[in-house]
């Protein structure tokens, strides 16, 4: 079985910002092993003020996440810190 990654976008205005999250993946835990069907995703947030980006509030962390809809949940969680933090 092929998985097909892909990235998936999605946005929320929140407190007169505009965050961006995307969620791409899956990527397999170990490309190498073909025995193992684990996969993970990643997030990119990125914060948006009258249609331009925040640079220094482009964020990739550092973890993998079981899905993407998690991915991107998170996206969402940080970027709201972000903007509350502001």
């Amino acid at each position: 079985m092929m998985m097909e990654r892909s990235i998936s976008t999605k946005q929320e205005a929140y407190l007169g910002y505009e965050i961006l999250v995307a969620a791409e993946g899956p990527f397999r835990a170990k490309p190498d092993g073909l025995e193992s069907l684990r996969t993970y995703h990643t997030t990119n947030v990125s914060i948006w003020l009258a249609g331009q980006m925040i640079r220094e509030w482009d964020e990739s962390p550092a973890m993998l996440f079981v899905s993407r809809d998690d991915a991107i949940e998170f996206g969402f969680e940080i970027g709201r810190m972000i903007v509350t933090q502001r």
